[in-house]
């Protein structure tokens, strides 16, 4: 596949370092020299200086024979321009980072539309909705929806108290059924066996119904108390957008929000109805327990500035927050935080490629989940009509090495499946893939895919 990256900042050269993995042909737009010369020494890609809203630009990048072009600036208007530009030239997928919420929230006409624009992706919005998901799973490290919400995936640590630990994966109490997808041990992703055992230190990745997660947790020993008060470090558009979102959905909140900037708390202190904005420096220890911060069940730190996240955070944890949020921008050195203390560390660069990459995927793909050092993936698929998987049992199918279904939708009923199921044609499927595995499961349920 030719693809287009208007932009060599965070998010374009993560996407140019992914996609350049996979073999895809990348052509990078970038004007600034610098930005160019990091390029140069440390991607494999094809680079055109100049703007992604020059014709003369996109052509010298070949946007008449690109399949897909990604514009992700930090100018919204030039990324919408250059996807405007892309589809006039016949690019089939468009997709623009557009930041600014007035262009999102317009009720007459959709952008989408107008421009053209087949993804429009805010990355601060979407680390907002991840973090929301932790009110309702405090318990776990991260949370993942599926299947319309029907389908549940969370991480678990194994703490030293766990009711689990040093046990066999196949002696587990399954009377809820479940689906153990993965284990991070030791910045390694491993795909479990029933012989496994699981250990200290562990982060459990658990599929299952969502209707039924609580219940699995349970069994399992996990146990979670309702979150009743956040605070959140920094209101800047991620704060704003996670306040904004749990004022509309949990109104019995008390939600706190801790602002450096003057200008901006009143800002934001205008627009939030329900929230309780404090302009200060969430780094000044004194001010954190002024503010009683030790009594929040969950504190989100998510500036600009990474070394604050993670400073202000242990400071939380230090004064007895029962969890901490830390949004980092730097992907390199997030398994060194997750050592010391930090329950939660969300990357928006992760986060928002995990929606990009959906788009790349062949097949019938609804959604693409990134995580862990290795890159693995939880894909959501349909298993196409005469696709290699329709009608073999779990148990007779070469999944792939390093592979896992996790989960299966058929109308409206959710299977957690065993070596029993069936695949059946148009079956949405939840598959924990490695990346070495992940184009082999693709083509497994793809119609005309490769046998294995």
């Amino acid at each position: 596949m030719k693809i287009i990256i208007v932009g060599a900042g965070k998010v374009g050269f993560s996407m140019a370092q992914l996609l350049s993995d996979e073999d895809h042909d990348v052509v990078v737009i970038e004007q600034s020299p610098e930005r160019q010369l990091v390029l140069e020494e440390e991607l494999d890609v094809q680079l055109v200086s100049g703007s992604g809203s020059s014709t003369s630009v996109l052509e010298a990048a070949g946007v008449r024979n690109a399949d897909m072009l990604l514009a992700v600036t930090e100018f919204d208007e030039l990324n919408m321009m250059a996807c405007l530009l892309a589809k006039k030239y016949g690019v089939k997928t468009t997709v623009a980072r557009v930041r600014n919420p007035e262009y999102l929230e317009v009720k007459e006409f959709s952008l989408n539309d107008v421009m053209g624009i087949d993804l429009i992706i805010n990355p601060e919005r979407v680390t907002a909705l991840e973090i929301a998901q932790f009110v309702a799973n405090p318990e776990a490290l991260n949370v993942d929806y599926y299947a319309d919400g029907k389908v549940q995936l969370v991480e678990l640590e194994l703490k030293e108290d766990s009711a689990i630990l040093n046990k066999k994966i196949k002696d587990l109490d399954s009377s809820v059924p479940y689906n153990i997808v993965s284990i991070a041990r030791k910045h390694k992703m491993l795909v479990p066996r029933g012989d496994d055992i699981l250990q200290l230190g562990d982060h459990i990745h658990l599929i299952a119904r969502t209707s039924d997660m609580r219940e699995v947790e349970k069994i399992l020993g996990f146990f979670s108390r309702k979150v009743e008060h956040v605070t959140i470090l920094g209101g800047g558009r991620t704060g704003y957008y996670l306040a904004q979102i749990l004022e509309e959905h949990k109104p019995a909140i008390s939600i706190k929000i801790i602002e450096k900037d003057l200008v901006r708390a009143q800002q934001i202190s205008q627009k939030l109805k329900h929230t309780l904005v404090i302009h200060g420096d969430g780094s000044d220890y004194q001010l954190l327990e002024e503010e009683n911060i030790a009594y929040s069940d969950l504190f989100v730190a998510v500036t600009d500035d990474d070394k604050i996240n993670l400073l202000c955070s242990l400071i939380a944890r230090n004064l007895g927050v029962r969890k901490t949020v830390c949004q980092m921008k730097r992907t390199d050195v997030m398994p060194l935080v997750e050592q010391i203390g930090i329950d939660s560390i969300l990357s928006p660069r992760l986060l928002t490629a995990g929606a990009i990459l959906k788009y790349m995927r062949v097949g019938d793909i609804i959604s693409v989940t990134l995580f862990g050092e290795e890159r693995a993936e939880m894909l959501e698929l349909f298993a196409q009509p005469g696709a290699t998987a329709i009608n073999k049992e779990l148990k007779h199918l070469k999944v792939p090495s390093g592979s896992v279904i996790g989960a299966a939708v058929r109308g409206e009923q959710v299977i957690i499946p065993d070596g029993g199921f069936k695949i059946q044609a148009n079956d949405r499927l939840i598959v924990f893939s490695l990346l070495k595995s992940i184009h082999k499961i693709e083509r497994l349920f793809l119609n005309g895919g490769s046998k294995f």
